[in-house]
């Protein structure tokens, strides 16, 4: 799908296992340097300081062939009346292939004492008397966890990286679900659509902010444009993944040089949520207008409640159940008794 400028990226269905939902709050800390930009922006900076903070490493395995070619002159004499013409032959001594996996991202201490994440090149292993290797980038996943897009739009992604220059660095965004993901920021390709800036601060590192929403919107439009609009994402979604993609392109000859990546101060919306509203018990309740023959029952919506009927106050009946679809809801009393008695009761309860 070149032609078309759209590009899904899936990897190994071994890769990433974290479809379940998992809720781990930020928790802010002492040593996390402040960000001033992010902050206004409404951004949380991921603490480092103790674990990973519900961000999760995959990795990608590429087979890399590799073998020695020798090139001889040799001479044609049916060159015609120009004479005898030289000609080259190629010709294999040897070809072996290795399967190669990328290495895993690993929470680490940086210059300075800040967390961040590190990953490091494979290990060279193609001899030195091997004449060519089919190069291939091998890649490496950092993985957020679930992330909320609907409380701003104006989400965006923040955070500083350093490198050696064999590793490339790519960011996507989807459903973690088996659906395709979807990058919206290529470091070798710039300014990507005005979405993103990339500038240099101190101990050799860059930082990238990255506007989330604006560049949902135009993948959308992208998609929509080539026929894949069931491929769209909700700006808006709260169940959105970031992925930073790191692209192992180092030399594979045995005696390179190993190549490093470092990333650290990621700045993200909201995790799933994270200071979302605590969820409260919220007691059923009946109100009987005896004047308009009327009942009105007040509980949470979507709680399904039975009501139960005593003539005592000793023995009790359900006569009916039903799941409230406003905080309260009103009826006849006459839908719960057909005779009514001299006295009646009702009581609600939560149907277990």
């Amino acid at each position: 799908m070149t032609n078309s400028g759209i590009m899904f990226c899936r990897y190994h269905k071994s890769l990433i296992v974290i479809i379940s939902v998992i809720t781990i709050p930020f928790i802010y800390h002492s040593n996390l340097k402040s960000n001033d930009e992010a902050v206004g922006l409404g951004l949380t900076q991921v603490d480092l300081s103790n674990d990973m903070n519900g961000w999760s490493t995959a990795t990608q395995s590429k087979t890399i062939e590799y073998g020695k070619w020798t090139t001889t002159m040799v001479n044609n004499p049916g060159g015609g009346a120009w004479g005898g013409v030289v000609d080259t032959v190629t010709t294999l001594v040897w070809e072996d292939s290795r399967t190669v996996r990328s290495n895993e991202f690993i929470r680490s201490t940086l210059a300075g004492g800040e967390k961040g994440f590190t990953i490091d090149s494979i290990q060279p292993f193609v001899p030195n008397d091997a004449t060519n290797y089919t190069q291939q980038g091998v890649n490496s996943y950092l993985v957020s966890p679930r992330i909320d897009l609907s409380r701003s739009s104006e989400d965006h992604f923040i955070f500083q990286f350093r490198r050696d220059t064999s590793f490339n660095l790519n960011v996507w965004v989807g459903k973690n679900d088996g659906s395709p993901w979807h990058p919206i920021w290529d470091l070798e390709q710039g300014n990507n659509e005005g979405n993103s800036s990339v500038r240099s601060v101190s101990g050799g590192y860059n930082e990238v902010m990255i506007d989330i929403d604006k560049s949902i919107v135009d993948s959308n439009s992208r998609l929509i444009a080539n026929g894949f609009a069931n491929e769209v994402l909700d700006p808006q979604s709260n169940n959105i993944y970031f992925v930073i993609v790191a692209k192992d392109y180092a030399s594979r000859w045995i005696g390179s040089n190993s190549q490093n990546l470092q990333i650290k101060s990621i700045w993200t919306p909201s995790y799933y949520e994270q200071d979302g509203p605590v969820a409260i018990e919220i007691e059923p309740i009946i109100s009987i207008n005896y004047e308009l023959d009327m009942v009105t029952f007040s509980g949470a919506v979507g709680k399904t409640y039975e009501v139960e009927v005593s003539k005592n106050l000793k023995d009790w009946n359900v006569t009916h159940s039903f799941t409230l679809k406003e905080d309260s809801e009103t009826y006849p009393i006459s839908y719960f008794i057909q005779e009514r008695p001299r006295r009646s009761f009702f009581r609600l309860r939560e149907q277990q």
